[in-house]
């Protein structure tokens, strides 16, 4: 993937080695704490320091590792293969991850299963989701015996998109990655990353840490990240933050080197910060994408392929804050440009609502901010200097819609450009909500299911009770 670098004009070469620098020196002398036997154990074979449940890091284990983990690999299902790092032409899309509720055409509620296979298949049917998570939203009305089962397939029974699997624990990841490799009939490549995140400050709990053994034993991807909050699980300044947060990446991108040298490792930025007016964690604000741009250039600094956010907002409803904020955490997501940009559109309320409106919306916005990023292009065939030359004086160029004019323009789905009076009378003055509104419920009734072999659906019938299995 071609890259401009555009962050390189908001962090200095110096002030990344300089994180780095700090970085190690915390890993070396502060240590991280490891709730995992398992790990403690691993760490000492290698030769680590261990006190109690604390690591010390040497700079020659953080370098071994960074020189493990593979700068491209393969990320597939029965239906596509994304290639990931340096080979890959495009930034993947991912879904949204967690939310436990939902707005739909104006409601907040409590997200149920039928948003949860609503939401598969717009993703299944979105032109810039290219991968769908598990845990998309947390549905209310499950069983909890069979919520890893029925979370784990019910991406693969609407959609043949690669998933992002469930963790929490290490039981529920090995059985989120064993119904993948059976679903899917494929054993011995990646079909899943994980979000692995740090208990800050510089610890990571057992449940991460059991996750994070079962993704890197199996070959999954980890994403591994650090999220401390600035002034509450932070110090209480971005640089600190930041190093804070590089210092846990380090340390977690390790043990997945110490479980399984060259498993699947992403940088994955953060995008919790803090209103400590109210001390709540937010995701919205201009801290975000600053902080996105440094830890861009760390990524980059370690060899690693990165994860981003995408259209994020703190936002209670669709209104100018929604897509103020969407739209600038969304443009420099992509001035990023990570290798996968996940909770790509919906996501409003600091991470805790998915938007039936907002996703739609947030597509669009996707789309513009990619047009935002891409230079003019001045060349014998965009300049036109023949046409102008031929233009009479005061005349105009309106004629058929040229190839290069087609190019060079976005034509968003949403956004209202008619004269006032126009929309008025032949939209009947329908507002970007309602419209938003229309185009999700049609894609509900055009969507298709992929096909279904029959031990896929022999699967299905054998884990999940009739009530959970089609809809």
């Amino acid at each position: 993937m071609y890259k401009k670098h555009y962050t390189r004009n908001f962090v200095t070469k110096e002030s990344v080695e300089l994180i780095h620098e700090k970085s190690l020196h915390l890993l070396k002398n502060k240590g991280i704490r490891f709730s995992s036997d398992e790990l403690l154990t691993l760490f000492k074979e290698r030769g680590l320091r261990v006190d109690g449940e604390i690591v010390y890091f040497t700079e020659e284990i953080i370098n071994e590792a960074l020189a493990s983990c593979p700068r491209n690999f393969n990320y597939v299902s029965r239906g596509k293969k994304l290639p990931v790092g340096t080979v890959q032409k495009k930034t993947i899309g991912q879904s949204s991850l967690g939310p436990i509720n939902v707005l739909q055409e104006g409601v907040h509620r409590p997200a149920m299963v039928e948003d949860y296979v609503n939401f598969i298949k717009i993703f299944h049917t979105s032109n810039v989701i290219d991968v769908i998570d598990c845990e998309l939203v947390y549905p209310q009305n499950v069983p909890s015996e069979f919520r890893t089962d029925f979370m784990s397939l019910a991406p693969m029974m609407y959609s043949d998109k690669p998933l992002a699997g469930l963790n929490g624990s290490g039981q529920v990841s090995r059985r989120t990655i064993q119904l993948a490799k059976e679903f899917n009939d494929i054993h011995d490549q990646v079909l899943m990353s994980t979000l692995i995140t740090s208990a800050p400050p510089f610890a990571w709990d057992r449940a991460m840490c059991e996750s994070l053994i079962e993704y890197a034993k199996g070959g999954q991807c980890c994403c591994i990240a650090g999220v401390g909050l600035a002034g509450l699980t932070g110090p209480p300044s971005l640089a600190s933050n930041i190093i804070q947060n590089n210092t846990e990446r380090l340390s977690g991108i390790v043990a997945t080197q110490i479980v399984n040298p060259g498993a699947p490792v992403i940088y994955q930025f953060s995008a919790l910060q803090t209103d400590l007016r109210y001390s709540v964690c937010v995701c919205g604000g201009a801290e975000t994408s600053v902080e996105w741009f440094v830890e861009n250039e760390l990524a980059t600094f370690y060899g690693l392929p990165k994860r981003s956010h995408g259209c994020l907002s703190d936002a209670k409803e669709d209104d100018y804050q929604a897509g103020r904020e969407s739209a600038l955490v969304g443009l420099s997501a992509l001035m990023s440009e990570p290798e996968v940009s996940y909770m790509l559109a919906g996501i409003m309320d600091s991470f805790n609502t998915l938007g039936y409106e907002k996703f739609i919306l947030d597509e669009d916005t996707y789309k513009i901010a990619g047009r935002f990023l891409r230079a003019v292009e001045f060349s014998e065939e965009t300049m036109l200097i023949d046409k102008m030359e031929k233009i009479e004086h005061s005349g105009n160029y309106l004629a058929r819609t040229t190839k290069t004019y087609k190019k060079d323009f976005i034509f968003p789905d949403f956004a209202n450009r008619k004269a006032y009076s126009n929309w008025e009378k032949e939209d009947n003055s329908i507002s970007i909500r309602e419209r938003a509104t229309q185009a999700w419920k049609k894609r509900l009734e055009e969507y298709v299911q992929p096909e279904l072999d029959k031990r896929q659906l022999k699967m299905v019938k054998d884990l999940l009770p009739t009530e959970l299995r089609f809809k």
